[in-house]
């Protein structure tokens, strides 16, 4: 299946959503409502230990809920209005229930829309056969699933990424059985993922190359800092960005945007980094995390987003109680104030936008004159998101 026809899928699914989200967007400016984006990290183990994620020190195999545990929290009718689910970790295909975990998400989420997984591919062993399960299930429930398998360089670039020997050829395995699985199954998007930083900044475009010359989708991200997440905050002093990197992620953002569809995320993210970049790391993008979104961590602790406080564990409250906590909700409110404004993330930042039709209107104007003439970028930048 084409990228353009998944795109096209799923933004119909979207526009059939467009009268819901306009009654959510106006509730939400008033009252809180329930989450319609959900993150869940399903573990941190993982069989790499990249450079710029600290992940893979904290995997620990019996703290991470199981599925019993999981079916429990999930349910409540406080999850129904889930539209797009993403599953990370960690390696979410070291879980050998991680295809139980999306049937059970697809029984619990009447509305889910979309499930994305993300996966280093370096099991192939294991990660074909279950992300194959994964996708002919969702094939059967006419639900479009998205897959990406991080490539953080070409050859020994990606092993010294990963630190992981052969690791760049044994991810290839896995990408070549999903692109074969992905020409037979309409509801299925297969790509890779790049995160961009100091160390494989000389061979971003090496990256962008390979994968096109191998027709494949790829979303390049831009290294970001969070406990919540990554474990990485620590590593912000010795691998941040300089100089030299914004410079370079600039120009290299924006040749994406002139080389992707206006009605791709990817096209939306990229800009959102530019713009950033430019304007001294302040907020233009709109976030479903700040009114509808939920992360969730292994062992059941519960926030808002990558960078808000704790809000509880599940295991041991209910998520919506936490979730409506009046505390929490004070403290969501702190963190759209000192946080928000200059958050990097680009987590569902496409998903923020068409939520709020104008945003998104004013987006696909401000792409489409940056896409044909880049030069153009900085007489386009909006005033940051407040």
């Amino acid at each position: 299946m084409s990228t353009e026809t998944f795109r096209l899928r799923y933004l119909a699914k979207s526009i059939a959503g467009v009268p819901r989200d306009l009654i959510q967007t106006a509730v939400a400016a008033v009252r809180a409502i329930k989450p319609t984006v959900f993150i869940y990290n399903c573990t941190w183990v993982c069989d790499a230990q990249c450079e710029m994620c600290n992940n893979w020190k904290w995997g620990n195999r019996k703290e991470d809920m199981t599925l019993a545990q999981m079916d429990g929290v999930m349910d409540s009718p406080f999850w129904g209005d889930v539209e797009n689910l993403n599953i990370s970790g960690g390696e979410p295909t070291t879980r050998n229930d991680l295809p139980e975990l999306v049937e059970m998400f697809y029984r619990r989420l009447p509305r889910m829309r979309k499930v994305g997984i993300n996966t280093t591919g370096l099991t192939p062993q294991r990660a074909i056969p279950m992300l194959t399960r994964i996708v002919d299930f969702c094939g059967e429930k006419n639900l479009l699933v998205s897959i990406r398998v991080s490539i953080d360089g070409v050859g020994d670039m990606h092993d010294q990424v990963r630190n992981v020997k052969r690791g760049f050829d044994k991810a290839n395995k896995t990408i070549e059985a999903m692109q074969a699985l992905a020409a037979r199954s309409p509801h299925f998007q297969f790509g890779i993922a790049s995160t961009i930083f100091a160390q494989n900044l000389d061979d971003a475009r090496n990256i962008r190359e390979w994968a096109r010359s191998k027709n494949l989708d790829i979303v390049f991200n831009m290294l970001r800092f969070t406990d919540n997440m990554l474990h990485n905050a620590e590593l912000e002093t010795t691998i941040g960005f300089g100089s030299r990197e914004e410079a370079f992620m600039r120009e290299f953002f924006l040749d994406q945007v002139a080389g992707e569809s206006i009605l791709s995320g990817q096209s939306f993210m990229y800009l959102h980094y530019a713009d950033m970049i430019s304007n001294g790391y302040h907020r233009t993008m709109p976030c479903p995390f700040q009114r509808q979104g939920l992360l969730l961590n292994p062992n059941g602790e519960l926030f808002y987003c990558e960078n808000s406080e704790k809000l509880g564990n599940v295991l041991d409250t209910p998520a919506g109680n936490l979730y409506f906590g009046a505390n929490q909700l004070e403290g969501r409110e702190t963190l759209k104030r000192e946080t928000c404004p200059t958050c990097l993330s680009p987590c569902q930042v496409n998903v923020g936008a068409m939520k709020q039709v104008v945003p998104y209107v004013k987006f696909l104007r401000r792409a489409y004159k940056v896409k044909h003439d880049p030069s153009r970028h900085l007489k386009t930048l909006p005033d940051p998101v407040r």
